[in-house]
């Protein structure tokens, strides 16, 4: 995905609400402001949202010293989760489709993305995990996922949110015992889970896990440690959730599940889909960002 017009805004609005975060004074609210509108006018439209996302983080961290302005963020969205999942797991259980109902609660998890706002907002948590088993979804998706994990010796299931990877936990269970390897982000960015995030959700029980060696948002493979790129190359399944990997992967050379919610219109407009619609998405890229064009983008943050 590119950047668009309409993504300029946000980016904005998100490094001020980082920097709130973090507790800055005005000046130093004013200086990140200032690096970000700067940056923002060299930016590479062509590159997908995140490329940007990355730039600005840094800058924050470097401007603040706060190495992780989310950091209660993301407590309070693990404590959270961890107080639903005995629920949720009960009504995973008795549903006539376990599966597909594992499925759901883990893209319902996706509630917990503070790259747009980053306020608290429990009712907002409450109404998407009431809905659910309700919530309409592509069930030859469902069918699909389904089958391919139940056949996959190796898989690669990628997380986005700290919080969410409570409920990336529970579909995990339904898969083969020993055939996932679960992603997060090598350092904090936004709420992306990191390692430590991932073992406070019990990721660890269920899963191996491996970091991808960057502080992008989503999974810009290019950026990633070779490691993680010859994992992403080799294993049968490749499972993504959330927006910016959806942002992301979709220049990438193999095949992706995608599990996300539509949360911004830009990429509502690309999927052919609407604010709120939820996504179980068998994606297949043709299109591959060049190690060249990844250079001249890092060239450009510089």
């Amino acid at each position: 995905m590119q950047t668009y017009l309409d993504c300029v805004p946000c980016f904005v609005k998100q490094a001020l609400d980082a920097t709130r975060l973090a507790s800055a004074e005005d000046d130093v609210a004013e200086r990140v402001l200032r690096r970000v509108l700067e940056a923002a006018a060299h930016m590479r439209m062509d590159f997908p949202p995140p490329f940007m996302g990355r730039t600005i983080h840094r800058i924050i961290r470097d401007e603040t010293g706060s190495a992780d302005p989310y950091a209660a963020l993301k407590q309070k969205s693990t404590q959270t989760a961890l107080r639903l999942a005995g629920a949720v797991e009960r009504r995973i259980e008795n549903a006539s489709d376990p599966f597909e109902a594992a499925v759901r609660y883990a893209i319902a998890g996706n509630v917990m993305d503070y790259a747009l706002a980053s306020n608290w907002d429990v009712d907002k948590i409450d109404n998407c995990f009431d809905e659910a088993l309700s919530k309409p979804i592509d069930f030859d998706a469902v069918r699909s996922l389904e089958e391919s994990v139940s056949t996959a010796a190796r898989i690669l299931y990628i997380g986005d949110n700290a919080g969410e990877t409570v409920f990336d936990r529970i579909l995990i269970q339904r898969f083969p015992a020993g055939t996932v390897t679960y992603g997060v982000k090598g350092s904090p960015i936004i709420n992306d889970a990191t390692r430590e995030d991932a073992e406070d959700a019990g990721i660890d029980r269920v899963a191996h896990i491996i970091d991808n060696g960057n502080d992008a948002p989503g999974t810009i493979l290019d950026l990633c440690s070779a490691l993680f790129r010859d994992l992403f190359g080799e294993v049968d399944v490749v499972i993504a959730k959330g927006q910016a990997n959806l942002e992301t992967l979709n220049r990438c050379n193999r095949e992706v599940f995608f599990l996300a919610q539509v949360k911004c219109p830009v990429i509502g407009r690309d999927l052919n889909a609407q604010v709120g619609d939820w996504i179980v998405n068998l994606y297949r890229p043709e299109v591959s960002i060049t190690a060249s064009e990844v250079s001249l983008a890092v060239e450009v943050e510089r």
